[in-house]
């Protein structure tokens, strides 16, 4: 099994080095389908919600439906998430309708929530341009990349790694690089280092795609579909003048939905997923597949009396660089409530088997129950080069367990919709999230805890 062929919608994770960037670090994702039936998850009903940033705790009727994870109404949420909301781009009218949604459902199981807003620098779907010759190219700016224009002459620098540079000097250029195998801030590094004054990433599939550089650049970067390769390439070839405009760097607001057990303790396990997608795409495998689980799952621990201890949490920008479980971390560690357990579910609709990645502890936890459950599981590990929510927690030291699975060729495309999630993977993931969530809340609550 090829990882880096399995899981390429994840958010693309890159450790800048130090020679071109900044000190600072950047803190750390449509064709809608409008006009359908709304789709109301079995059991829910409406209920009071609190306002942003307050906790509450509405009068509800009990949680309907059996403490254990049901994938029907998994899959119900999901079709809300992707068809009724549609596209949930951070900072945009989707995601904040989603939030209230989010918010909603976990209020009707009991629990006392908080919207939790923050603001991250820049946002890697800020269109750009690429001017050659008389062509204007469609592109999008890089999170991390500098706002601004730069122009020069374009330099083809293939992968822009050492054999693509060459060893030439890229003073006062513009590089053309290709996606693939290289990290996008390695790639930023390896040309700056040269002396580039600007880097377009042409893409080796079809259509746009958006990154992240992790740490601020010193000038623009951005990336453009594969159908501009050729013209970019000509341009190299005969040494015409390129010019990138990329917008100034913006706060972008977005928001964390938190659930907790009303005056509860601190939160022992948290269960989360990201709730944004990507622009252009509906958004149901990446990640609507994963909000709708962690969704159920909250109801499914709410049916027999709330659990203290367990907590659940949706994310806001993880598309543009995991800023919204890094601004959570940064909460609970400040708080000095970080749990013990993070459980992520991210890309969970397509498959035939689950993914279990993390710490080495709960993962292992998590296949034995998958054989004991008769569920297919592998444990496995992310590529250095993509990564999701769970990776902001262990860098916090807190334990992770992280679900995903199947076949990803639809993310982050318009492509990514409800009809092509198998429930039957749905419902795999979330049967082995639900039990090793139970695992996990029975570990800590032994005498001495976490081992």
């Amino acid at each position: 099994m090829i990882l880096r062929a399995l899981f390429p919608s994840l958010v693309l994770l890159a450790v800048a080095g130090t020679a071109c960037a900044t000190p600072a670090a950047i803190p750390g994702g449509t064709a809608t389908e409008t006009g359908q039936q709304t789709v109301t998850p079995p059991g829910s009903s409406p209920v009071a919600s609190p306002t942003a940033g307050q906790a509450g705790t509405p009068t509800r009727p009990p949680v309907t439906g059996p403490a254990e994870h049901e994938g029907a109404r998994t899959m119900a949420h999901l079709a809300h998430l992707a068809n009724v909301i549609g596209p949930r781009v951070s900072g945009t009218k989707g995601e904040e309708t989603a939030i209230a949604y989010i918010r909603d459902q976990f209020a009707a199981s009991g629990y006392a929530v908080e919207v939790l807003p923050f603001d991250f620098e820049g946002d890697r779907f800020q269109p750009g341009t690429v001017r050659s010759g008389q062509s204007t190219l469609e592109a999008l700016t890089m999170a991390g990349s500098k706002g601004g224009s730069a122009s020069g002459r374009a330099v083809y620098v293939g992968l822009a790694d050492v054999a693509g540079i060459g060893g030439r000097s890229l003073a006062v250029a513009i590089a053309i690089a290709d996606r693939g195998s290289l990290l996008f801030a390695d790639k930023y590094e390896n040309v700056c280092a040269a002396g580039a004054a600007g880097l377009v990433i042409v893409n080796n599939q079809e259509g746009m795609f958006s990154g992240t550089l992790r740490k601020p650049a010193t000038f623009p970067v951005v990336s453009v579909a594969d159908t501009a390769a050729a013209e970019l390439r000509a341009a190299a070839a005969s040494g015409a003048v390129v010019t990138i405009e990329t917008p100034t760097v913006i706060d972008t607001p977005s928001a964390n939905v938190m659930a907790r057990p009303p005056g509860g303790t601190a939160c022992r396990v948290l269960v989360g997923g990201h709730h944004d997608s990507v622009a252009a795409t509906p958004g149901a495998n990446d990640n609507a597949s994963g909000t709708a689980t962690v969704l159920e799952l909250a109801r499914a621990f709410a049916a027999d009396g709330l659990d203290d201890g367990l907590c659940f949490a949706t994310f806001g920008a993880e598309e543009s660089g995991l800023h919204g479980s890094s601004a959570l971390v940064d909460r609970l560690r400040t708080e000095g409530k970080l749990p013990d357990y993070m459980v992520n579910i991210d890309v969970a609709g397509i498959g035939d088997g689950v993914a279990v990645i993390g710490s080495p502890e709960p993962v292992g936890r998590a296949v034995k129950l998958a054989s004991s459950l008769g569920i297919p599981a592998l444990a496995t590990e992310l590529p250095s080069n993509y990564g999701s929510d769970h990776q902001s927690f262990r860098d916090a030291g807190v334990a992770v367990v992280f679900f995903t699975s199947g076949e990803f060729a639809t993310i982050h495309s318009p492509r990514d919709v409800h009809t092509d999630i198998d429930p039957a993977e749905l419902e795999r993931v979330g049967d082995l999230a639900f039990a090793t969530t139970r695992d996990l809340l029975a570990q800590v609550a032994q005498p001495g805890g976490r081992p």
